[in-house]
């Protein structure tokens, strides 16, 4: 990364360019004055904007009658789980068909929502043991591994619940499996962000760590205030589109930092189900939609291109109040065909998606390159079980949100072959995000085609 130089021309500015101040590093968003001369490939980047990876997770199935269009191709229905997706019909992609086989049993028994989370994005069948862990490596850091080093951070891992990667959280299956879906090696989990302000901190650091930033936030002192100065140089310079640019940009962050201040000095509530740190805010809404933005700011300011956010862990009992859903989540996924049960999951899978639609929305209505962030994104919002209480791990409930700079056409509801593998598609995204290179992933049988048609 570069720090700015106020003095030289404008011809040297480039993405790796960081506002600095007292210890802050502000990373910019993508701008007309960013020339790649002499560099064909980075020229069409600058133009286009760099493709980013994003993973979501959700626990324990949907109600798949609420789910899952009947119909297929542009002209499928908005069932009542997807309705928050209303106005972005012609920016999602429905997927059905994909399976992650190595979820099921394959005679180890029980543990369904330990491998759900950690075959999801690995592909790989984890060994069944609460002591010795041993399952495989996930997408989101294959695709680190070959794009990383243009960003500042190589990825991105966040969360919601805080849980742990020890001892036994399903059927004899260690915790970290439940806990984790990002995994560096097949035992190494990348362990998920769950505090805001810690988030912030890595996208934004200061100097002198977490106490530093905690300071700063609850003084009321910007990390803008910090960068001011490069700031303003740097504003003087740019012309009025980059302008406008930087000043959403700013204005996105202050935005952010704010909501976070109110989670430091907002009262202790009693949650006993939950152990929250300082800094997570105790109403669920505001926690989900800050991690959100924080993803969108991380892809703005091009801090990373790839990130992972587990909305919770593999089996979560959480009550989602918010929904009007007073019993536990896991609990409601065993329905066994009860009414009652299956409107409760329906309105857990429906509160889920409308905040997956605001932050892709978010997405769209930022700028970047000749688009948006959307265009320029491809966002999988999905979990590696169906029915929480079948315990299937084929067909999976799945959506694909972005264009991948071109390499997907949405607005359809796609169906693939039977048996088809997830990770078959996991192989389309990296050649989209140009990671690709990557022959086989987990038991991928080749790649998708055609989500570009």
């Amino acid at each position: 990364m570069f720090a700015l130089n106020r003095h030289a021309p404008l011809s040297s500015l480039s993405r790796r360019t960081l506002l600095r101040g007292a210890g802050a590093a502000l990373a910019l968003p993508l701008l007309d004055a960013m020339p790649f001369a002499g560099m064909a490939k980075a020229a069409d980047e600058a133009a286009k904007g760099p493709v980013r990876l994003a993973f979501m997770f959700f626990p324990n199935g949907v109600n798949v009658d609420r789910w899952f269009p009947k119909t297929e191709g542009t002209g499928w229905e908005l069932t009542p789980s997807l309705e928050p997706l209303k106005d972005l019909r012609g920016d999602v992609t429905v997927l059905s068909g994909l399976d992650q086989h190595n979820a099921n049993s394959l005679g180890d028994g029980g543990g369904d929502h330990a491998r759900n989370a950690a075959t999801y994005l690995t592909g790989v069948h984890p060994l069944k043991s609460s002591s010795t862990i041993r399952g495989g490596r996930s997408i989101d850091q294959v695709a680190a591994d070959r794009i990383g080093s243009r960003t500042r951070l190589p990825s991105l891992e966040l969360g919601i619940d805080r849980g742990r990667n020890s001892g036994n959280c399903d059927s004899g299956y260690s915790c970290a499996y439940s806990n984790n879906v990002s995994w560096r090696s097949p035992t190494q989990p990348m362990s998920k962000e769950i505090n805001p302000k810690l988030a912030f901190q890595r996208l934004f650091g200061t100097e002198g760590g977490d106490d530093a930033v905690e300071r700063r936030l609850a003084d009321r002192k910007s990390v803008l205030d910090l960068v001011a100065d490069d700031a303003a140089s740097l504003t003087k310079r740019v012309g009025s589109t980059d302008r406008q640019k930087l000043d959403e940009y700013f204005t996105s962050v202050r935005d952010v930092e704010r909501r976070i201040e109110r989670t430091l000095t907002a009262p202790a509530i009693d949650r006993p189900d939950i152990d929250l740190p300082p800094g997570v805010p105790n109403e669920l809404n505001e926690h989900i939609r800050l991690m959100y933005d924080l993803q969108a700011l991380a892809f703005q300011a091009d801090v990373t291109r790839v990130s992972t956010f587990m909305l919770a862990s593999a089996g979560s009992n959480r009550k989602y109040e918010e929904a009007g859903v007073k019993d536990g989540h896991h609990h409601l996924s065993h329905h066994q065909s009860n009414e009652q049960k299956l409107e409760q999951i329906a309105r857990i899978d429906r509160f889920l998606m409308e905040h997956f639609a605001r932050f892709v929305k978010k997405l769209k209505e930022t700028p970047d390159g000749e688009g948006n962030l959307l265009d320029n994104s491809l966002i999988l919002y999905g979990s590696a079980i169906r029915d929480g209480n079948r315990h299937s791990h084929s067909d999976l409930p799945l959506i694909l949100a972005g264009r991948g700079g071109g390499a997907v056409k949405p607005g359809s509801h796609r169906r693939f072959a039977k048996d088809t593998p997830l990770n078959n598609l996991f192989l389309t995204m990296l050649d989209a995000a140009d990671a690709g290179g990557v022959e086989s992933f987990g038991d991928s049988t080749g790649r998708v085609s055609g989500l570009d048609a």
